[in-house]
């Protein structure tokens, strides 16, 4: 299987939503994110945790945004023929255990992955003990943003809303 629209919705249909609005959200106890759709895109949002991966010993991710990739917008964007993929996991204040979700999550899905792939978490509060300086330096961090770079992608945070990614 390929990491696409088409075979999410063919494949996980009770997993898969997929619409063109202008703000796609996934929310969870007051943990929000929004990718900002300015561009009308079909984008599916799909429900890794417990739907596509639902092995209680594998740790995954939340959720799975793809941007979904027509041949118009390929050609009209000179773009190659993979999507925009976006990883999110809304947590409570743990970020280090959400990189660790995110990085086995994209792992997991890697043989399959094309396209650019960014990892979002979402907390409930950053704690002094996860402030950004101290963060930076931790290897499991330095890891997954090493990975994202070999996909053209890179990692964010924010506490308790994410709206910056626009499309």
């Amino acid at each position: 299987m390929k990491c696409n629209c088409q075979e999410f919705e063919k494949k996980y249909p009770d997993c898969t939503f997929c619409n063109d609005g202008q703000k796609i959200t996934v929310q969870e106890n007051k943990r929000k994110y929004i990718l900002n759709n300015l561009s009308a895109q079909q984008v599916c949002r799909i429900k890794i945790d417990g739907c596509v991966i639902d092995d209680e010993n594998q740790r995954k991710c939340d959720y799975l945004m793809i941007v979904c990739n027509t041949e118009k917008v390929a050609n009209d964007n000179n773009m190659d023929a993979g999507e925009k993929m976006y990883f999110i996991e809304l947590k409570g204040k743990d970020l280090i255990s959400a990189v660790e979700q995110l990085t086995q999550t994209i792992e997991y899905l890697k043989p399959q992955i094309i396209g650019t792939v960014f990892a979002r978490a979402v907390l409930s509060k950053v704690s002094k003990f996860n402030a950004p300086k101290s963060i930076e330096n931790d290897s499991r961090v330095k890891k997954l943003k090493s990975l994202l770079k070999k996909y053209g992608g890179n990692f964010e945070y924010a506490s308790v809303q994410f709206e910056k990614d626009k499309i």
